[in-house]
């Protein structure tokens, strides 16, 4: 007869989501074992979008105030630029988020590695 026993995943590291004991626990952690730059990458994006978005409607105004036709080009770059800016910012906050991924699998290697020595 087999066994239906499961193995249980281990527990994810304090680095993810909200660290336990609160954001502000977090800043004042010296030794750094909560981390809340992955809990503010979100806030970041979406600052980072509002500020684009007023960037582009900012162009957008500078080029009518400059004239009718300098106002028309812009009012089609200006949206391209815009997006641009979005993929070149979302890349990078998805590389940060990626190096925090790496060090919690690297944390949950040496810690398997730490169960696993005679």
């Amino acid at each position: 007869m087999e066994s239906s026993v499961q193995a249980t995943p281990p527990p994810r590291p304090p680095s993810q989501g909200s660290p336990p004991g609160g954001f502000f626990n977090a800043l004042m952690d010296t030794r750094f074992n909560n981390l809340i730059t992955p809990s503010l990458v979100r806030f970041v994006y979406v600052i980072a979008m509002i500020l684009i978005v007023l960037g582009m409607l900012a162009l957008i105004i500078a080029g009518f105030a400059e004239g009718a036709g300098s106002g028309v080009v812009l009012l089609i770059i200006a949206p391209l630029l815009g997006l641009f800016y979005l993929i070149v910012t979302r890349l990078w906050l998805e590389l940060v988020i990626v190096l925090f991924k790496i060090r919690d699998a690297a944390e949950e290697v040496a810690a398997n590695s730490r169960r696993s020595a005679p």
